[in-house]
């Protein structure tokens, strides 16, 4: 595993010491918590520090349009995401030659320019995909491929349409039980990397008050939180584009 980096920015390092919990991970947009996952990665630290050398091209399998520091959170590291790997998330614009401009919703920082082009991240954390000669203060036109993601692109530009009223993330297309699986999967992760055992891990989820001590080892908890860390290992090994494509 790659050194831990030092804390520049995020509310904790990765892998290092809970911070309210499970809970504290609830907030956090589906595509907050892809990065959440991706950035513990060992092999994506240790890709970045190479990078940050300039030995290496930015590996596409991250699903990143430009390399983003893992000691950061999303917002902090300006994570943008490819247009291909997450099309319910990103609205591809282009330059038009006719019509009236229409400004943009309000951005989250600068341009972030990316291996397939320039992104704008809005406060929504709706990503905008500027290509070719698009440039922010328009004329722009919308972009939709019409394959296998069409209505989830279109759920994106609806989005677009909606982050002009206001700066809520989209409802998320996740039940409140599947973004807590996420959560607590996340919290396993982090157990799991500090080498926390299945009890430890176990008392942060449920609570000490909610293990048996002497028959922890055949308890159904044991075997959920056996799980959880399953799948926050599997999450950060890439299944995080799975929920990435989904957009928010």
């Amino acid at each position: 595993m790659a050194a831990a980096h030092a804390n520049s920015g995020s509310d904790r390092t990765p892998g290092g010491p809970a911070v309210g919990g499970w809970r504290a991970f609830l907030n956090l947009t589906v595509p907050s918590l892809c990065w959440e996952f991706l950035r513990r990665n060992p092999a994506y630290r240790l890709h970045y520090d190479n990078l940050a050398h300039g030995g290496f091209d930015l590996d596409a399998r991250w699903g990143l349009s430009a390399p983003a520091d893992p000691d950061l959170s999303a917002a902090a590291a300006r994570v943008v995401w490819r247009a291909d790997v997450a099309p319910g998330l990103v609205v591809p614009l282009e330059h038009r030659s006719f019509g009236s401009v229409r400004p943009l919703p309000a951005r989250a920082g600068t341009t972030v320019v990316g291996a397939d082009g320039r992104h704008l991240r809005l406060a929504s954390g709706l990503q905008l995909h500027l290509r070719g000669d698009a440039a922010a203060d328009g004329p722009l036109m919308i972009v939709l491929s019409y394959d296998e993601d069409f209505n989830l692109r279109v759920r994106a530009v609806d989005a677009l349409r909606r982050a002009s009223q206001t700066d809520k993330p989209p409802r998320s297309r996740f039940t409140a039980e599947q973004r807590a699986r996420l959560a607590r999967s996340l919290f396993a992760l982090d157990g799991s990397l500090r080498a926390q055992s299945y009890r430890d891990i176990a008392a942060g989820l449920f609570g000490d008050e909610n293990l048996e001590t002497d028959a922890f080892k055949t308890s159904s908890i044991r075997d959920v939180t056996i799980r959880l860390v399953r799948r926050g290992r599997s999450l950060m090994a890439g299944g995080y584009l799975k929920l990435l494509k989904a957009g928010f």
